[in-house]
């Protein structure tokens, strides 16, 4: 196998040594003055013409700017050669520091594992979760727990940072479907887990709490979801804002962001009621030794111990400004992933909109059990879909089934991959009639707007006809 090239870092120049320089002078503002230099190197590169290419890139990926701690004024203005040993001997000190202060480098380079995009599944003619097993399990605090998976032929997980499972549980005969994100990112070394949060009432969540063990077989569907980084590449700055147990997608997006785009930062706001219900604290403590200029974690607790001297308070709009602003924050283009109960959700995303943040820079992903969800008033009875689909239209008679279940049970090739309304992948158009779906689901208002619905929660509420798209 032939090794990927590494990227270099693109040559220092002038706006990198004034940041430098304006840095040294005020190192509070050190962050926000970097930032402004990214801003400042995309800018001229617009103006000039010049691209970088995305951090996808399968050939050798971006070159990021050269971290504003590693810029050296003296060494710049010296000629070439000069100037490159310099810089050299500085990297050659700081090793020697390091490992005096008892943290030898690596032997090896922690390299992205080469991942897909989230794509559309391929049509299935059935919803028949697979088998996996659990390999590990850890306790994270005494709520949460995680499970570490394999697929049972033993080859490994394929999925995108931030996306999930769905899982068919059995608890005392009945079998739930419950979804529960992959908390870490599909790079070499990591292995693939879910982390699972006790709550009042998880009929699924308690009984994996409880009874979870290694050599345990589940059965699930997907990965599905789209809360993903964008596929063109990273903002230059992520803010993740998570509560209790949404840290999962939020935790794997991180450690994504950190390792393949080197020239962005990440903030994260986390939220939980005290310290021993922090998941992954020391996981991110590590992270932010690991990478100090470029990512920040700040815990919110809402009834902490009085030895606690960190940020206090519900992690709700207002204290998420607040924060962020107490951390220097400026909102200079950063794309925003929140993932939470849904009331914090939603005064996250209002505060976000009214201090100006573009919608479309707003990154969601909502959960809800399917007991909690509802149907509508309208009432479900016998009723003909016309499915339309290749060219083809085929009649099914519903009775409370769902579109997707119906049209599944009728041989009708239909793509889906979540099976509980959290991806979108089954996608449909109404052309005529009504149906009724489930909610809250993942579909946008303008989505809804334009017709379509989730087959996967929806049901005929009257004689219809459904647009199959590919």
């Amino acid at each position: 196998m032939r090794a990927r090239a590494i990227p270099q870092p693109r040559p220092v120049r002038g706006l990198d040594l004034l940041a430098k320089v304006a840095a040294s002078a005020v190192p509070v503002l050190a962050s926000p003055i970097d930032q402004l230099r990214h801003d400042g190197r995309r800018i001229l590169d617009q103006a000039s013409g010049h691209k970088e290419p995305p951090f996808t890139d399968r050939a050798v990926g971006p070159r990021p700017l050269t971290p504003l701690a590693e810029v050296s004024v003296v060494s710049a203005l010296l000629p070439g050669t000069l100037g490159e040993r310099l810089r050299q001997l500085g990297r050659d000190l700081d090793m020697v520091r390091q490992r005096l202060r008892g943290n030898p480098p690596k032997a090896t380079i922690d390299r992205p594992k080469r991942t897909r995009l989230a794509a559309t599944p391929a049509p299935r003619k059935a919803i028949r979760p697979r088998p996996v097993v659990v390999t590990r399990v850890v306790r994270e605090t005494p709520d949460a727990v995680s499970l570490f998976l394999t697929e049972e032929d033993g080859s490994p997980f394929e999925f995108v940072a931030g996306q999930f499972l769905s899982f068919d549980v059995e608890v005392d005969g009945e079998v739930h479907r419950r979804a529960y994100s992959l908390a870490t990112p599909p790079l070499d070394g990591r292995d693939a887990h879910v982390t699972i949060k006790r709550v009042d009432g998880g009929r699924v969540s308690n009984h994996l709490n409880d009874h979870a063990e290694a050599g345990m077989s589940l059965r699930v569907l997907g990965p599905s979801g789209a809360f993903t980084l964008e596929p063109d590449g990273c903002a230059q700055h992520l803010v993740l804002i998570a509560g209790g147990s949404g840290i999962t997608p939020i935790a794997a997006i991180a450690e994504m962001a950190l390792e393949a785009a080197p020239h962005a930062r990440v903030t994260l706001l986390y939220g939980n009621r005290g310290e021993t219900d922090v998941i992954f604290r020391e996981r991110f403590d590590a992270l932010a030794v690991r990478h100090p200029d470029r990512f920040r974690v700040e815990h919110v607790l809402e009834s902490p111990s009085a030895a606690w001297t960190g940020a206090r308070g519900r992690l709700d709009g207002p204290t998420t400004m607040e924060r962020l602003a107490a951390l220097g924050h400026t909102d200079a283009g950063c794309a925003y992933y929140v993932c939470g109960p849904s009331g914090m959700m939603d005064a996250v995303r209002e505060a976000l909109l009214e201090s100006g943040v573009d919608a479309g820079r707003i990154h969601e992903e909502r959960f809800s059990r399917p007991e909690a969800r509802t149907d509508g008033a309208v009432e479900l009875g016998a009723h003909t879909v016309t499915l339309k689909a290749d060219g083809r239209s085929l009649e099914v008679v519903t009775d409370g089934q769902t579109i997707l279940e119906a049209g599944l049970a009728a041989g009708l090739d239909m793509p889906f991959s979540c099976a509980m309304g959290g991806c979108a992948a089954c996608k449909v158009k109404v052309t005529s009639g009504h149906v009724v779906m489930e909610e809250p689901n993942c579909l946008t208002r303008a989505e809804r707007d334009e017709g379509y619905v989730l087959a996967c929660v929806g049901r005929a509420g009257s004689p219809c006809t459904v647009e199959v798209e590919r």
